[in-house]
């Protein structure tokens, strides 16, 4: 991605949750699941399996940043393509 739409991606994100559109209830309900969720893990899981778990999960992360970022140029490319049309 350029700096420009580096630049955009990044406003996106940190503007995401201003946005009215969100549905921020549903975003809270999920926020909390995903709490609970870890909280179990944390309580199940020994030492070592929950730093397997933590590894993995910082893994996911980086991989659906990778993703987000590539669904966002691809979007940003169709606009340009569509206003050109």
């Amino acid at each position: 991605m350029d700096d420009y739409l580096d630049c955009l991606y990044r406003y996106i994100l940190d503007h995401l949750l201003l946005d009215a559109r969100l549905d921020l209830i549903d975003y809270s309900r999920w926020n909390n699941r995903r709490d609970f969720a870890w909280e179990a893990l944390e309580k199940a899981l020994t030492p070592e399996q929950l730093r397997l778990v933590e590894d993995y999960k910082d893994v996911c992360c980086g991989l659906r940043d990778l993703e987000d970022r590539l669904l966002f140029q691809e979007a940003v490319s169709l606009g340009k393509w569509m206003a050109l049309s």
